[in-house]
């Protein structure tokens, strides 16, 4: 159960620094010729969620007894669970606002 909060706010956090990523790639005008860049444009969530991964040394899917042959392999696949994680993180606060109008 604490492995989901913890993916689940692990998303949150993600949503936020894509966010000021995107932000301050807008500010200095380099969001337009990096989103044109054939692989890091289509992909650039994800290197933000492997990068925030690797910088924070996170390891969450570790709860569930996941383990990886090399480091760099856990921090590509808890990028990925993490970033695959918003719809879910949306999932819920949707559904914890509707159960709190009701």
């Amino acid at each position: 159960m604490y492995t989901l909060g913890a993916l689940l706010l692990s998303a949150l956090l993600l949503g936020a620094v894509v966010s000021v990523i995107e932000s301050v790639l807008h500010l200095v005008g380099a969001h337009g010729a990096i989103s044109k860049l054939p692989l890091i444009g289509a992909h650039l969530s994800l290197i933000i969620a492997v990068g925030m991964v690797w910088w924070l040394k996170m390891n969450p899917i570790a709860g569930w007894g996941v383990t990886f042959a090399d480091e760099w392999m856990t921090y590509v696949a808890n990028g990925a669970i993490i970033l695959g994680m918003i719809p879910v993180k949306d999932a819920v606060i949707n559904m914890v606002n509707k159960g709190l109008r009701a």
